[in-house]
């Protein structure tokens, strides 16, 4: 942990934003914030995941908010870590609160197999070294009506409708209990990420392009953040759009 600073010492809440993310690269090319800068929003009119997804949510509903961190030694190599820090402790928040979170790769939360968060992490290089990174967050809370898509909340799997700032609480003591391990124990967010990771050591179905319907066993992601699962005996490793669950 930085000394003398704290994930959410300063929180900017907005009734509505393009994206939380864009928010706080504003304000960082404007050289107006500093670690643990917080930027919490009722409402995103351009809320983004991977592969190039909306992220999708219910006014005033759920939390959507982003995080500035700094970093003094991490490697561009070393990326993983950050995903691994943010997912494990949502997770494990998540846990706390009674459900049957797990991690699924590459950036979502789920719960019995449901999306109940996903992540965006943005990352500014200098050299072989990652300076800062925002981190997007967004999880839902109290929606209910998901339409087509395979989703849940934390109020539709516990029955009752939450405190949205004191599950916030949560989230934020556990982002800041985690961060101290990602450049000095990442060893440790390993073990809880592989611990909670969706599927893992079990038969799943995907699909890539080259192998075009599959079933593959998850024996986990590699230093880059590839998954890396087995095939007919044959271990394969697919990139973020190179593979989907089915």
């Amino acid at each position: 942990m930085k000394k003398n600073a704290k994930i959410g010492n300063s929180i900017i809440y907005l009734d509505q934003t393009d994206s939380t993310n864009n928010y706080i690269a504003k304000l960082v090319n404007e050289g107006k914030v500093e670690f643990g800068q917080v930027i919490l929003a009722d409402e995103q009119f351009e809320g983004r995941g991977q592969r190039d997804a909306k992220w999708l949510s219910e006014i005033g509903k759920n939390l959507l908010f982003s995080v500035f961190i700094t970093l003094d030694n991490l490697s561009v190599t070393n990326q993983l870590f950050l995903m691994q820090y943010t997912a494990v402790s949502i997770c494990e928040a998540l846990q706390d609160l009674g459900l049957n979170a797990q991690i699924k790769w590459p950036n979502d939360l789920v719960v019995d197999g449901k999306k109940i968060g996903g992540i965006l992490i943005e990352n500014q290089l200098v050299g072989d070294k990652i300076v800062n990174s925002i981190i997007g967050v967004g999880l839902n809370v109290n929606q209910l009506n998901f339409g087509e898509i395979t989703a849940t909340s934390i109020s539709e799997q516990l029955g009752v409708e939450q405190n949205r700032i004191e599950v916030f609480g949560k989230l934020l003591d556990k982002l800041n209990y985690y961060f101290q391990f990602i450049e000095f124990d990442a060893a440790i967010l390993n073990k809880q990420y592989l611990e909670n990771l969706y599927r893992i050591n079990t038969t799943a179905r995907f699909y890539s392009e080259k192998m075009g319907e599959f079933q593959g066993e998850i024996i986990g992601v590699d230093a880059l953040g590839k998954l890396c699962l087995i095939h007919e005996k044959k271990e394969y490793r697919f990139e973020v759009k190179q593979i989907t669950f089915l």
